[in-house]
């Protein structure tokens, strides 16, 4: 198993570097070295993106694609040609294969690309439709083409049903045959998915249908205050855009922002990681603060933003190697962030170290030593265990920091009559660990009827039980 993982995190973190690069090039390109050299730190210390970049999931593989599709586009922008818009279609294809999210790029490529190919058009008018009819073909037939290989050329019928399964019967397809069948099937149930809703947590309340702002309270609270900062003085400096950088900026930002709405719009949640794929080009955005800020106040405006970023390089690396459970201060740190956001932060992530600790402690005692898991499998860890109870307990207690503010295996508030007092100690900041012996039992047992849990602000419970 550790094998396993190794090998598919090991590919992750070689793409998310190797996007880096890319984002580096588009952004030196476009905004000179400055600005290229902005862009790329922001990526390489986004906890975000080091969280994600690590991983044996897509999230970060669809952000690199997109960035090597922004890439790859600013090269078609600086000269159009055949071949450059086959390398976009590549890239989206890889892209969209990840995460079908990524093909929100679709119309802005198509408007940006047009637009391109009409400004470096030297032939005749009548030839011009001509010229982008063939880049839109150059294009999309790489991107369908390296999905359908992705898929090993397979074609059949998409079911009526959203499940995952395919049919073979005309009569019981609602589409076919087409081309990467299980991928048209798998995005049609994403959408279901999203229309249906997920268990979802924010600002300690939980509902299943979610919140038109809870994208934007996750980026105020998982970017570090120096990205922030940098937004500000972006902001700022927006002033002295020229009419070519505004709509280069409009350019940049319209996937983006219709991410950020199609997402916002839908019933599932699951943390900023579902918005990772608009990082490079919020990031490109932000590194031509650069160069503006040196033009609107020279070395004042030069050390303006490097101070920003260095800011936001040491928010970053204060949490390593824990950048899943990223908060920066406006949430309190990382002790303080998962009562405003914990669904797509804790993931099991520190069952390893549980073992660990488990182990040094000499709590291997399954009787004694209860686990609220959440997801994952600890016993291949190491961890020994048995599930916890909802009703006061003498033993060593191990709570998911997910199921302490938003259950779901556990009836909600199960383990309320623990959590009434903070835990005694964090592992990784996402597995909270209480020792109960028989005196705070007692006292617990007793704050249960009194005392909200410790996250939660207001007065105390009138009533016996909550």
């Amino acid at each position: 198993m550790r094998r396993n993982l190794l090998a598919a995190r090991s590919a992750t973190a070689l793409v998310t570097v190797l996007a880096g690069l890319l984002l580096w090039s588009a952004g030196r390109g476009l905004l000179g070295p400055a600005g290229g050299f902005l862009t790329h730190v922001l990526w390489c210390f986004s906890p975000t993106v080091l969280a994600n970049g690590s991983l044996a999931t897509l999230d970060a593989w669809a952000a690199s694609f997109c960035a090597a599709t922004l890439w790859a586009t600013a090269r078609f922008v600086a000269r159009p040609s055949l071949f450059r818009s086959t390398v976009i279609g590549l890239t989206l294809g890889l892209a969209a294969v990840s995460k079908v999210t990524t093909l929100g790029m679709l119309p802005v490529l198509a408007v940006v690309g047009g637009i391109a190919v009409a400004r470096s058009h030297r032939g005749p008018r009548g030839r011009l439709a001509g010229a982008i009819g063939l880049r839109v073909i150059g294009c999309a037939l790489p991107a369908l083409l390296t999905v359908w290989a992705s898929y090993r050329f397979d074609t059949g019928y998409v079911p009526r049903t959203r499940d995952c399964r395919l049919v073979t019967n005309p009569e019981e397809a609602r589409l076919g045959p087409v081309p990467f069948p299980m991928y048209i099937q798998s995005g049609l149930r994403q959408w279901g998915h999203g229309q249906r809703g997920h268990l979802n947590y924010l600002f300690g309340e939980t509902r299943s249908d979610g919140w038109w702002w809870f994208y934007l309270a996750a980026l105020l609270l998982k970017t570090t205050l120096g990205a922030q900062a940098l937004l500000l003085l972006r902001l700022l400096g927006s002033r002295l855009l020229t009419r070519r950088e505004a709509l280069a900026d409009l350019a940049v930002l319209a996937f983006p922002a219709l991410l950020l709405l199609v997402m916002s719009l839908g019933h599932t949640q699951n943390g900023i990681k579902y918005i990772l794929p608009a990082f490079p080009f919020g990031m490109l955005w932000l590194g031509r603060a650069a160069p503006l800020l040196s033009r609107w106040l020279g070395v004042l405006g030069t050390r303006a933003w490097q101070l920003a970023l260095a800011l936001g390089v040491a928010g970053s690396l204060a949490i390593h190697p824990h950048y899943l459970m990223f908060f920066n201060t406006w949430a309190g740190g990382p002790e303080g962030g998962p009562r405003y956001l914990i669904h797509g932060d804790d993931w099991g992530q520190d069952q390893r170290r549980l073992a660990e600790w488990q182990a040094k402690h000499g709590l291997r005692r399954r009787a004694t030593f209860f686990y609220a898991a959440y997801s994952g499998n600890p016993d291949a860890w190491g961890v020994v265990w048995r599930k916890p109870r909802c009703q006061p307990t003498v033993g060593t207690h191990a709570l998911q920091a997910v199921e302490v503010f938003r259950p779901k295996r556990w009836p909600r508030g199960c383990l309320d009559w623990l959590t009434v007092e903070p835990p005694d100690e964090r592992i990784g900041y996402s597995i909270f660990i209480y020792r109960v012996d028989e005196e705070r039992l007692k006292r617990l047992a007793a704050e249960r009827d009194t005392r909200h849990p410790f996250w939660r602000s207001g007065p105390p419970p009138s009533g016996a039980g909550h």
